[in-house]
């Protein structure tokens, strides 16, 4: 059975080349970001979205016109009725989640969280951000946050890659190579 992030991927990637073959990725990401904030601020938006089926087909165009027709590039508009056609408006924070991951794929973006077991000294985190920025590229998301649980250290991920310098991280391999 595939998942709702699954089945929306799709539509996520279509977005995106859309985007990009009108020349208006920018402005379709900033209508996510739009629908990301009226999603999450507003329990009417979501009921009224997990209603939205209900609807007669000729109604899924005109109601998404009527709230979003002035404000929202027209692929985003497609994307909404196509979402709203297919009994999907629900799914509307995983479309924008696969959203952000093709679009920054498309742009050459990376993001790299650096992971530190205790709030770093402005220094280090300045070093490191740099140091991230040096090896990945100008269009590199850099975000820093604590995770106590490591213990000591730093744990960076970049892409698909994980550096663990973490206490956590070396105990955890050094369990592993005992446990022949």
């Amino acid at each position: 059975m595939v998942n709702e992030e699954e089945a929306v991927r799709p539509y996520a990637r279509a977005l995106v080349q859309a985007a990009e073959d009108l020349g208006c990725l920018g402005r379709v990401r900033e209508d996510m970001d739009a629908l990301e904030a009226q999603w999450e601020g507003s329990k009417t938006f979501r009921d009224w979205a997990h209603a939205f089926h209900s609807l007669p087909r000729a109604e899924h165009r005109k109601q998404i016109d009527a709230v979003w027709g002035e404000t929202m590039a027209p692929p985003t508009l497609v994307l909404l009725e196509a979402l709203s056609v297919n009994g999907l408006m629900g799914a509307v924070p995983n479309v924008i989640k696969s959203f952000r991951r093709f679009a920054d794929k498309a742009e050459g973006r990376l993001d790299v969280a650096l992971v530190f077991a205790a709030p770093p000294t402005p220094a280090t985190e300045a070093g490191l951000r740099e140091k991230a920025l040096a090896a990945y590229g100008a269009k590199t998301r850099v975000t820093v946050t604590v995770d106590p649980r490591l213990g000591a250290g730093l744990v960076v991920r970049a892409g698909h890659t994980q550096i663990d310098g973490s206490l956590a991280g070396r105990l955890r391999r050094l369990r592993q190579a005992f446990a022949l």
